[in-house]
């Protein structure tokens, strides 16, 4: 077989660059190999990451045809059509999730604080537990927002910074979030050689994704912030409770574990056209799903909710007078 077949695509656009299956960056970074006969892709996972330096995948064709037990001659190339690749992504220890879940390290989580401020202790440990919410010691009084999908597996873990106070994010002198996966290769040399900085394949899950495991027909909230679901998991139980993670967090591949479900979309105030964009997209993209859109907020909300772009748990916190 000419070895010269396969060459990275060309620069012909945006829409030639993909985004990293490793890092995941929001920039597209990343330019997959091409068949010179056929002019299509290999596979999506095949290619190379412009970030050399901070990522560093490269997964030629040589490798993929290994992985596939492809035999490598001529009539084997022409009739081979590949199948789609599922992408592989690494995970955390369990134990990671149990010891940051300490009872005694409760009282000193400024995020748990914040909601026993609110809705009584009993509430916020009850939360604590549902959602597998941990602290951390990367800063005082940080809390780990763990991200464990619907079989089990621990696919990294958000650690973030609160007022315990007001329930905002701390953000001066800088924004203070960080990952358990990227902190941990700095921290625990067992964990980097288990997953060395180029091996780690990061991907990500719904906040909360564990709880989907039960009955289908409970209706799903999702909305942007993890904060917010602890919140809503609270004030309003007849739901499931999601976090996307950002307003970017509602891609088809990580949707797909919403299948066969109703899903309520809950965007903070000006978020509300994308998300009923990827809502109208996903309804097509998962059939067996039905993606709805709240409005509420987005129809009732005040100059300065718009102003710093709310969400139903800014609402709650301004109702309590917090």
């Amino acid at each position: 077989m000419n070895p010269h077949r396969f060459i990275l695509q060309p620069y012909k656009g945006p829409a030639s660059r993909y985004q990293c299956p490793q890092c995941q960056h929001r920039s597209k970074t990343f330019t997959r190999y091409i068949n010179l006969e056929t002019d299509t892709h290999l596979a999506d996972n095949v290619g190379r990451c412009d970030r050399e330096e901070k990522c560093g995948y490269h997964f030629t064709p040589r490798q993929y045809f290994a992985q596939n037990n492809f035999n490598g001659s001529i009539q084997s190339a022409k009739a081979y059509r590949p199948m789609p690749v599922k992408k592989m992504f690494s995970h955390l220890p369990v134990s990671l999730v149990n010891e940051s879940m300490r009872q005694s390290a409760y009282a000193h989580n400024h995020f748990i604080c914040f909601l026993a401020q609110l809705f009584g202790w009993e509430a916020a440990l009850q939360a604590a537990e549902r959602y597998n919410i941990g602290s951390s010691k990367h800063w005082h009084g940080a809390t780990v927002f763990w991200q464990v999908d619907v079989n089990g597996l621990v696919r990294t873990g958000k650690v973030m910074l609160y007022n315990p106070n007001t329930g905002k994010r701390v953000k001066q002198p800088f924004n203070h979030i960080a990952w358990v996966h990227s902190l941990m290769r700095n921290v625990n040399k067992n964990l980097e050689m288990e997953h060395p900085k180029s091996e780690f394949h990061l991907k990500q899950c719904f906040f909360g994704e564990h709880l989907l495991g039960g009955d289908t027909s409970a209706m799903v909230g999702i909305t942007e912030s993890e904060k917010t679901a602890v919140m809503a998991s609270i004030m309003m139980p007849g739901f499931i409770w999601l976090a996307a993670g950002s307003l970017h967090g509602l891609d088809e591949d990580k949707c797909r574990v919403l299948k066969n479900r109703r899903v309520m979309l809950f965007p903070d105030v000006g978020a509300h056209s994308y998300w009923t964009q990827c809502a109208r997209f996903l309804n097509l993209k998962i059939p067996s799903a039905t993606f709805t859109v709240h409005d509420e907020m987005e129809r009732t909300a005040t100059d300065e909710e718009r102003e710093n772009g709310a969400d139903m748990g800014d609402r709650w916190v301004g109702e309590r007078g917090v």
